[in-house]
């Protein structure tokens, strides 16, 4: 019988049997394949030199590793496909006194945006981001419960401050704060060009802007409530900054509880939990860009209110070369408004 160190001996060494020269046409078979596969290292390091457009590779040292990125559309800057245009003065922000210095900066991206619903933000000429408007979306699932309402031509369904209607062979939904007469009048002079919705607004509305319902990024800077001097209020969790753009963030809104937010640099805010842990604060300082303060820690109230206005007030934006020049660590995923 082996005992262990036998096993230990085999598996290190080999078999106990003795060794035997090889046969001479074993030889010959053997530089024949080690030739062939020298020669097929070569043909690859040449075809590495030719890559497909849009292949990136990037060379980590101490081990030199070349990684290729993965197949797919870039990470589009904040604001791709909108309309009117978003230019880059708004792409990042931070708070200003922090004891920790600059928080840690991400880039949230989802690259299969453009595969998603799009959507047209209405609003009144009194309007602002979250209050007195609505958001078109196109195409959604079909409404599971509501009650039957006419629009045009068409029987849709109502719910709450929702309605949902057929709309090109798919569904339509519009979500806001109007009265359910708006809210229909609205969607009757909703169309589809060229797969996504296009609005001609009653008189006294106006068309905010339209892009994706997803945002293409989020920029966010991340700071503990300790080093931002908040923690007596938003507990010793997580503070931070975003940036970004969409739809959706604006419909999320609709979907849920606010709260007034105060004036941000003569801008309307609202509190909510969309993209928030507990909640966040945000505004629009730019058309179609939202800026927002959020926190996670401890439970929203009005002194955490009172805090997240305090934060705002200490933000400063930074241009996309500012954004750039930080970093960001880049994270893919598909970015759902919640």
């Amino acid at each position: 019988m082996r005992t262990l160190e036998d096993v230990v001996d085999i598996i290190t060494f080999g078999s106990e049997k003795p060794r035997w020269p090889p046969p001479r046409w074993l030889v010959v078979v053997g530089v024949i394949v080690l030739s062939l596969a020298a020669l097929a290292v070569i043909a690859y390091v040449n075809i590495g030199d030719h890559r497909a457009p849009g292949s990136v590779t990037s060379t980590v040292a101490s081990p030199t590793v070349t990684v290729e990125s993965v197949d797919g559309p870039p990470c589009r800057p904040i604001g791709w496909a909108q309309s009117p245009p978003v230019d880059d003065s708004v792409a990042g922000m931070l708070i200003d006194h922090v004891a920790a210095g600059p928080g840690s900066t991400f880039e949230r991206c989802d690259r299969t945006v453009a595969d998603g619903p799009w959507t047209v933000v209405v609003r009144r000429s009194d309007g602002s981001l979250g209050n007195r408007g609505a958001v078109v979306t196109f195409p959604v699932d079909a409404p599971t419960a509501g009650r039957s309402v006419n629009i045009g031509e068409v029987i849709g369904k109502a719910e709450g401050r929702t309605v949902i209607w057929p709309l090109d062979r798919a569904y339509a939904r519009i979500r806001g704060d109007l009265s359910e007469a708006e809210l229909i009048a609205i969607a009757a002079r909703t169309t589809v060009v060229a797969g996504r919705p296009a609005v001609q607004p009653p008189a006294g509305y106006a068309v905010a802007f339209t892009g994706p319902y997803r945002p293409l990024t989020i920029h966010q800077v991340r700071y503990a409530s300790t080093a931002v001097g908040e923690q007596a209020v938003l507990g010793e969790g997580l503070t931070y900054t975003g940036v970004t753009s969409g739809g959706g963030f604006e419909d999320q809104l609709y979907a849920v509880h606010t709260d007034n937010g105060g004036l941000v640099n003569g801008k309307p805010a609202v509190v909510s939990p969309v993209f928030g842990g507990n909640a966040t604060l945000a505004w629009e300082p730019t058309a179609g860009v939202v800026a927002y303060v959020g926190y996670s820690g401890a439970e929203l109230d009005d002194r955490a209110i009172a805090a997240l206005q305090r934060l705002a007030g200490r933000t400063h934006v930074l241009t996309s070369t500012e954004w750039q020049a930080t970093n960001p660590q880049t994270i893919d995923q598909v970015i759902e408004p919640s």
